[in-house]
């Protein structure tokens, strides 16, 4: 059984989107991104996967997770 994203316990190295006209790319360890966190969020019907980029100890951007990509260390 493949896991949720917010269950997978795996480190995560970046993650990226290029949908529409958003486009963003964030790794850990550039730009002073110290981690990035998946985690669930109560939606309509069932829980949805947000994700947390951190800079520090402070959450710098936050997203649901739709049309995004993860890469693991």
């Amino acid at each position: 059984m493949i896991p949720r994203m917010y269950e997978d316990e795996r480190e995560i190295e970046s993650v990226y989107v290029a949908a529409d006209d958003n486009q963003g790319f964030w790794k850990v360890g550039s730009n002073g991104v110290t981690k990035i966190v998946i985690y669930s969020e109560p939606g309509q019907r069932d829980w949805v996967p947000w994700c947390a980029v951190y800079v520090g100890e402070e959450i710098k951007y936050r997203f649901d997770m739709a049309g995004m990509g993860i890469k693991y260390k």
